[in-house]
Parts: C-alpha cells; structure tokens; sequence
C-alpha cells in the first residue's frame, strides 16, 4: 500500500508542475501548429478512451479486484434479475506506464513551441510507452462494464440481447481476456528482458479478470455476451443460476402444456 501511495504522490507531482509549465510556455503563442499538436496529443488520449473502450476500465476503476453479481426476483415481469458488477481490470505496471506517456505528452507541447523536431521525438517516445499501457488493460475492456440480466418468462434481456425462452440453447462461461503462456520464461544467455517479465505477470492478472458468460441463441452460429470482466468461479455461479432461473421459468409452461394435453375435448 505505501508503494502504491508513493508512486501515485510521484505521478500526481510529476503532472501537476509539467502541466503547469505548459500552461504557461503554450498559452502565448497559440498558432495553427500549436493547435495541430495539441490535436495530436488530443488524439492519443482519447483514442483509447472511446474508441477502444478505455472508459469502461475507468468507470470500473473503483470496482474490488474480484467480480460479483445478486439476484433478486422481478415482480414487473415475475422473473429474476441477475445484476453484475465486473472485476476492476489489473492497472500495475500499466499506470507508470500512462503517467510517463502523460509526461512525455505534456513535455511535448512544451518542446513544441520551439523545435517541431523536439515535439515529434517526444510524441513518438509517448506513444510507445501508451501504447504498451493499453496493451495491458484494455484487453476485454469492451465488456468490463455493469451489467443487469433479466431472466423471465418471456426471455433472457441484458444490454442489446433479447431472446425469447424456447429459442435459448445454451449459457457457458468463456474466456474472452488476455490469455497467457503458462509456461516459464526460460532465460537465456543474456538474461530475461524485464519488459517480458513485466507483460507476463500483467497478462496473468489481466486474464484472471477476463472471463464472460455467453448465450447462444437456437439457429445462430455466434453467441452473444452477457456480461464480462469476471473472475473464473463467478463467471461459473452466475452460469449456473441462469441455468436454475431458466429451468425454473420454463417449468409453469411444460406443466400447463401437458395439463392441455389431458385434457378430452
């Protein structure tokens, strides 16, 4: 815990005073380049936030490191409602990675007013080192988000899903993360690089995080996902009482078709 607060003391200095600097070196000599640059590194934050779903990983930012969900009944429909709170996804070493990428960013902009050369070099620089931080936690960052399933006699809902009862065919659990050799780094004559090291150990937490529950629907090929960024044994209980809230919804039916079936016109 104090190496966390220590590192986040460091990168909140760190930002703060180069963001105050740039403030103050770019403000008075805006020009067509400047907004250019500043439209490039506008570019390289953003990107990853909306295009990539970076903003799922920061509304979950919050979220405990192991997922969980509760299910309540649903008198508006007289089913059940499975509501799921997903993992926060694993942001060490990821988050020294985005505040140098930050810092380069903000130094950038700095160096910008003076040399388009120094800007271009410090940009590139910046981007690799975000580049690589996205690596780490966006993989299933599309589907790290809350979600609320509703199980019922007319069906299963959850986000853009809707299918009705009888055409649902299966519910399982799959693995839509970051999947990692788990095989050894094997050194070799010159050692283990730590940038290896690093994404190996990045990637296992990651790939624990990265479970989903899908459902596939009678007549389509491809399943459609129902929640994600769960751990393994929650992703399996809440497969599992889907199945039971199923079996159960189905059961009045079955038991009012056969009690017809009985009956002589």
């Amino acid at each position: 815990m104090w190496l966390r607060a220590l590192i986040w003391l460091g990168i909140a200095f760190l930002l703060l005073n180069t963001l105050v600097v740039a403030l103050f070196f770019v403000s008075p000599s805006l020009n067509m380049g400047m907004l250019l640059r500043i439209a490039l590194v506008g570019a390289v934050v953003s990107i990853p936030l909306w295009k990539w779903h970076g903003l799922n990983v920061l509304r979950t930012w919050r979220n405990p490191p192991t997922s969980s969900f509760t299910r309540h009944d649903d008198p508006a429909t007289g089913g059940y409602l499975f509501d799921v709170q997903p993992a926060r996804a694993a942001r060490m070493p990821a988050l020294p990675l985005f505040a140098i990428g930050v810092f380069l960013l903000l130094n950038a902009l700095l160096v910008g007013t003076r040399s388009s050369g120094g800007f271009a070099g410090l940009f590139i620089v910046a981007l690799v080192f975000i580049g690589v931080g996205c690596t780490f936690v966006l993989p299933g960052a599309r589907d790290r988000k809350p979600a609320r399933i509703s199980v019922s006699p007319q069906g299963v809902q959850s986000g853009d899903v809707s299918i009705e009862m009888k055409a649902v065919t299966d519910v399982y659990v799959a693995h839509e993360g970051l999947v990692v050799d788990p095989d050894p780094l094997m050194p070799g004559p010159n050692g283990v690089p730590i940038a290896s090291m690093a994404g190996r150990h990045m990637g296992r937490r990651q790939s624990k995080r990265g479970y989903t529950v899908m459902i596939r629907e009678d007549g389509m090929s491809a399943a459609s996902i129902l929640a994600g960024g769960l751990t393994e044994d929650c992703a399996t209980a809440l497969v599992t009482d889907i199945k039971k809230a199923l079996h159960d919804q189905s059961q009045p039916k079955e038991a009012e078709s056969k009690g017809s079936k009985s009956i002589d016109p």
